[in-house]
């Protein structure tokens, strides 16, 4: 006897085509249907044949493994950051009030030209004799590497890699900093309706 595999539920449609960029049009001429069809099935005035919804996940997985989401989706709209001629005193008090582990850094021209964590400063710790001088040091002297940017479009599944390298990621549109990715919020997304 052979099982009839259980299907997503059939709302999961529209949200997976549109993660996937697809147009109705586009994915009704996929599935041999017309626009309409695909329309009634998403406002649910249309109940399909199980071969139909099987055929459409089939088609939708077949653009790779599914999307969990853009990096937009997920992002903190809003950035917190340090110039690099402050403090790293005003830093860890930031870090701490904020519940933050890591924060970019603008120069006076408002570019990113770094980011410092609570790893980056902690592991300074070591390397002064007394940590209260490296609180008055300006946070250039004590910065890592800017985080990397990737447009608020980008797939989840992409930034997933780059956060396994930085503390974070920024999220960009049309060239201005949008939002901030960081692995707190990939653990959140898990936990919410983020996930199909």
């Amino acid at each position: 006897m052979q099982r009839i595999p259980v299907l997503p539920p059939i709302e999961d449609l529209k949200k997976r085509r549109i993660k996937l960029g697809l147009s109705q049009r586009k994915f009704a001429s996929y599935l041999g249907v017309s626009q309409s069809t695909i329309t009634k099935i998403e406002n649910r005035r249309l109940s399909p044949s199980y071969e139909l919804v099987k055929k459409a996940f089939d088609i939708l997985d077949s653009f790779g493994s599914p999307q969990i989401g853009l990096a937009g989706d997920i992002a903190v709209k809003k950035v917190v950051s340090v110039q690099d001629n402050e403090l790293v005193s005003k830093v860890v008090q930031i870090l701490q009030q904020q519940g933050f582990k890591q924060l970019p850094i603008r120069d006076k021209d408002n570019h990113w030209v770094g980011s410092v964590s609570e790893r980056s400063i902690s592991s300074r710790l070591l390397k002064v004799s007394n940590p209260k001088l490296l609180l008055s040091r300006e946070v250039s002297e004590v910065m890592d590497e800017a985080f990397p940017m990737v447009a608020e479009d980008t797939p989840i599944s992409v930034s997933i890699p780059l956060l396994q390298h930085f503390q974070a990621i920024l999220t960009t549109r049309k060239g201005r900093v949008t939002g901030i990715v960081t692995n707190a919020d990939l653990v959140r997304m898990l936990s919410s309706d983020a996930l199909l």
